[in-house]
């Protein structure tokens, strides 16, 4: 059934004209994660301490000093900006998530009732391991951190030992592979060697098309599809069956662009996403759905105007429950799956 409360957010707020309405979605309580520790940058922490998470955002980030050059490249962000920011311009100052910044979204993260976010900064985008730490002190957020590297062994070392003295609790993100190049059959590979040697999760993007990402996915030899969860799948929203086929092989299916500006470019909305959540429930895939705003820069965090780490909590899982989201699916979707994920059940080095 929908839920009295979800009626009575659509009709109090208004927020949602012309919202697809659904019936009522459930699903039995999940299994809780197994034996195990997720790794943070602060250490490893009980599964069932991570709260509300979100899996993949950028938090303390920034381009490399010569890179995309432009007309706006240099200029503060600023409302004058944010039309052409909302359609990819190329920005210095929007790449840039400082340390001071992310205390403060970090903090209202918190304040929403969020407890873990997932940072997926690569090295070559200014990932600052030491700042992390810094700030899930501060803040009381759990931060886990991702690894990157060329080659199996740089990523073990960052996931078994660390950087700076701070370990990586998920291996990516990876971006879109090509199963048809070499090269990115290589990646693919580099990547499931890591994974079975450490037993950390693994988080890459899905290529072109469904069928394409079953490819890469099969390049994972020998690595428990449980582990894995396949982000960008937005852009596959208004293909239920093409998320379905990915669901059933026993991947995790992720949504990490909630809350972005839209724009004349835009062809899946939060809405779509939202319809597409609910089919995968109703096709009992409810516990392979992971949920994350897509924060990667400046004009994505609430002080300049976007969602901010805490969209999903306070807008999307509101809209969920007015569709006919009941408690349990939230509470798959918003902790048991992503502390399901990230639960590395048995170090292997």
């Amino acid at each position: 059934m929908l839920t009295q409360a979800g009626r009575g957010f659509g009709a109090a707020y208004g927020m949602f004209p012309g919202a697809r309405r659904t019936g009522g979605v459930s699903m039995s309580a999940p299994d809780t994660p197994g034996a195990g520790r997720v790794m943070t940058v602060t250490g490893p922490v009980a599964p069932d301490a991570l709260g509300h998470t979100v899996t993949s955002v950028h938090v303390v980030s920034d381009l490399p000093a010569g890179e995309n050059g432009g007309d706006v490249d240099e200029t503060p962000v600023g409302l004058g900006l944010l039309g052409a920011l909302s359609l990819g311009a190329a920005n210095r100052d929007n790449a840039r998530l400082t340390e001071e910044g992310a205390a403060a979204e970090l903090a209202d993260f918190a304040a929403l009732g969020g407890g873990t976010v997932v940072d997926v900064t690569g090295a070559g985008r200014g990932r600052d391991p030491r700042a992390l730490a810094r700030l899930a002190r501060a803040t009381g957020v759990h931060v886990v951190m991702g690894a990157s590297g060329g080659v199996a062994e740089e990523i073990v070392r960052e996931v078994v030992d660390g950087v700076d003295g701070v370990r990586a609790g998920v291996i990516g993100r990876i971006g879109m592979l090509d199963p048809d190049r070499a090269a990115h059959r290589a990646v693919a590979a580099t990547v499931g060697e890591a994974a079975r040697e450490t037993g950390a999760p693994v988080l890459l993007d899905r290529a072109a098309t469904y069928e394409a990402t079953h490819r890469v996915l099969d390049l994972l030899d020998g690595v428990d599809p449980a582990r894995v969860a396949v982000g960008a799948c937005d852009a596959f929203a208004t293909d239920h069956e093409a998320l379905a086929s990915l669901a059933e092989r026993g991947v995790s299916v992720q949504f990490d662009r909630l809350g972005r500006l839209t724009n004349v470019y835009t062809e899946v909305d939060d809405q779509d996403v939202a319809a597409a959540v609910l089919a995968l429930a109703e096709r009992g895939h409810a516990e392979r759905v992971l949920l994350s705003p897509g924060v990667s820069r400046k004009i994505d965090l609430k002080g300049f105007g976007g969602g901010g780490y805490g969209f999903v909590v306070q807008q999307f899982v509101p809209f969920l429950r007015f569709q006919g989201a009941d408690d349990a699916l939230v509470h798959a979707l918003t902790e048991a799956n992503p502390a399901r994920w990230l639960t590395i059940t048995e170090e292997r080095r």
